[in-house]
């Protein structure tokens, strides 16, 4: 049986689409087939993550919603010679279309549902995964509601939590059974069961992971994820436990 998880952020900035990006990789490398959906049309990030390991994007899921081409058309695989076989993406936007084009022109928002669905079946995919828009628009809640399980992606500060709060009353709501809380970039020397401990008892939110600062990151500057850099990294056992928690039977990682 397929799964939708959607990886969510309150605020910009915190690692979300990192992390959408990594979990997918992992995901795929256990050996499932994998759609990363970049629904973020305003912001767009994955086809830049990705860059080097797909061809370059003449459709995407803003050509789709309006109705330029059909959702196939619009996921790419990655390339499996770079470790990825069984991973596709599909991009927010590709050159051909601007943010101002479907924002001026508006679009159906059912297509999205639709457009997951057809995904699922045509891609015959475990896991659909979706990296949207921080806070709340019509593509993240639409994203949300359609999701089986949610990563909440947070910093260790009072507006992120406070933000993340928000986020986990809104899936409340919309009836979603499974949340995985992840608070990245945690500083240097502070501790991760305290941590946890403090934001659990101030929010009344349990967290899933604590999620380091890895100042690697910045040095790989864009042009390898993290997981395949540095696997053995505690961020990467991290990002294990956020797919530990979300997961049902199907998706768990085979090991």
């Amino acid at each position: 049986m397929s799964q939708i998880i959607t990886v969510h952020s309150y605020r910009g900035g915190t690692g979300k689409s990192s992390t959408a990006a990594n979990l997918g990789l992992l995901l795929a490398a256990s050996g499932l087939r994998v759609a990363l959906v970049d629904t973020d049309i305003q912001t767009p990030a994955l086809d830049v993550m990705f860059g080097d390991a797909t061809a370059p994007a003449r459709r995407s899921l803003t050509d789709y919603l309006i109705g330029r081409c059909e959702i196939e058309e619009a996921a790419y695989a990655v390339d499996r010679d770079a470790g990825h076989e069984g991973l596709f993406l599909v991009p927010a936007r590709s050159q051909a279309t601007g943010v101002n084009e479907i924002m001026g022109r508006g679009y159906d928002v059912g297509l999205l549902r639709e457009g997951f669905d057809r995904l699922i079946d045509t891609l015959a995919l475990d896991v659909l995964l979706l990296d949207t828009h921080a806070g709340f628009n019509n593509e993240t809640v639409t994203a949300m509601a359609s999701s089986d399980g949610l990563v909440v992606v947070t910093r260790a500060d009072r507006l992120d939590l406070a933000g993340a709060k928000e986020t986990t009353a809104l899936a409340g709501r919309l009836g979603l059974g499974t949340m995985s809380i992840a608070v990245n970039m945690a500083p240097e020397g502070t501790m991760a069961d305290r941590l946890r401990g403090e934001v659990e008892t101030a929010y009344d939110t349990r967290i899933t992971t604590v999620l380091p600062y890895a100042p690697e990151m910045a040095s790989l500057a864009g042009e390898q994820l993290f997981s395949t850099a540095y696997p053995h990294h505690p961020l990467v056992s991290g990002y294990r436990r956020i797919i530990s928690e979300v997961s049902n039977g199907t998706t768990a990682i085979r090991r």
